[in-house]
């Protein structure tokens, strides 16, 4: 299971967002379009699986700072409204267990059933669970103001910087590449200094949301990317006339349909076999396959016996059904 936490840290070098905020220059989200799977060359093994993690991960999200850009409009923001979104982002992919520290609402319920609470049950301080890692990110929020010949433009931009770190040892478990994000700008109008119409950015509610908008925009992207990295799966265990069964659901991780990649697992060798999707149950999936791998002769022998023997060739062999990447249908 996994923690986050989010660290703010003033940004240098290369890690500055790009001057000219183009919208071009966007990290992109990657999403896994299921008619690619019905390619068999596209039949293969995500990176960093691991059968032995195929469970949640159990995370906690900290923003202890927010910095901004040089030269940027500067406003106040609250962290935690940040946080929430990113705990609240993070929970929907049904991957991780959240154990948020921002719960306002928690530490009220804490101490009202303190001063009321006299029977078995009531919450106690220190039953909190701990994460088994974090997500140490820095987030650095700035705007640039372009002048056209008719009206001037703002762009609001995020730069979010993150790494997943073990919380005991202190150790770096993995660096994400740094994610960018510029909205589309917003038009005003001004002479000389003197603001006319159009976006107001000398009200501070309008800087807060197009800052949190922005800053959003890159968490999405971030998450996508946790997404594609902890990778969500079960073993097979019931086949028949292309459908089959698996032994994990919404509470091994999967939130949605999902794409997956069928393999053999033979004495520490791999293979994979075969593409299809599963749909989730609470602790449980029924899939459907998609295709087998050509030409492969693992493949065309494990789809032999599992038409001749079903559920008693899963019970002596291994095969398992693993996610890949983010669902096309998935919404951000």
């Amino acid at each position: 299971m996994l923690a986050v936490t989010l660290v703010g840290c003033k940004t240098t070098g290369g890690l500055k967002i790009n001057t000219e905020a183009d919208i071009e220059s966007n990290s992109k989200i990657e999403k896994v379009d299921s008619s690619a799977l019905m390619d068999s060359r596209n039949i293969e093994l995500p990176g960093n699986y691991d059968v032995r993690a195929f469970n949640r991960i159990r995370i906690s999200a900290y923003i202890d700072r927010l910095n901004f850009e040089k030269d940027a409009l500067i406003t106040e923001i609250d962290n935690g409204i940040i946080a929430k979104l990113l705990e609240n982002e993070l929970a929907r992919t049904k991957r991780f267990e959240v154990l948020t520290r921002n719960c306002d609402a928690c530490d009220y319920e804490v101490a009202f059933q303190a001063e009321n609470t006299r029977m078995e049950g009531a919450i106690e301080i220190g039953n909190q669970l701990n994460p088994e890692f974090l997500l140490q990110s820095s987030i650095s929020l700035g705007s640039v103001i372009k002048k056209k010949s008719d009206h001037n433009e703002i762009v609001f931009r995020s730069l979010v910087t993150t790494k997943i770190v073990d919380p005991s040892t202190g150790q770096i478990i993995h660096s994400f590449e740094p994610i960018r994000h510029n909205m589309p700008a917003k038009r005003f109008f001004a002479i000389e200094g003197k603001y006319l119409g159009g976006f107001d950015y000398r009200k501070q509610n309008e800087l807060q949301e197009a800052y949190k908008e922005a800053a959003q925009k890159a968490i999405q992207v971030l998450v996508n990317r946790t997404m594609d990295y902890y990778p969500v799966g079960g073993r097979v265990t019931n086949y028949r006339n292309g459908r089959f069964a698996i032994d994990a659901g919404i509470n091994q991780g999967f939130a949605i349909k999902q794409p997956v990649v069928l393999f053999l697992s033979d004495d520490g060798l791999d293979i994979p076999i075969a593409s299809g999707e599963v749909t989730p149950k609470q602790e449980g999936g029924s899939g459907v396959m998609y295709i087998w791998k050509k030409g492969d002769p693992d493949a065309e022998g494990v789809k032999k016996k599992l038409e001749a023997m079903g559920k008693e060739y899963l019970k002596r062999n291994k095969v398992y059904a693993v996610s890949v990447g983010t669902p096309d249908s998935w919404k951000f």
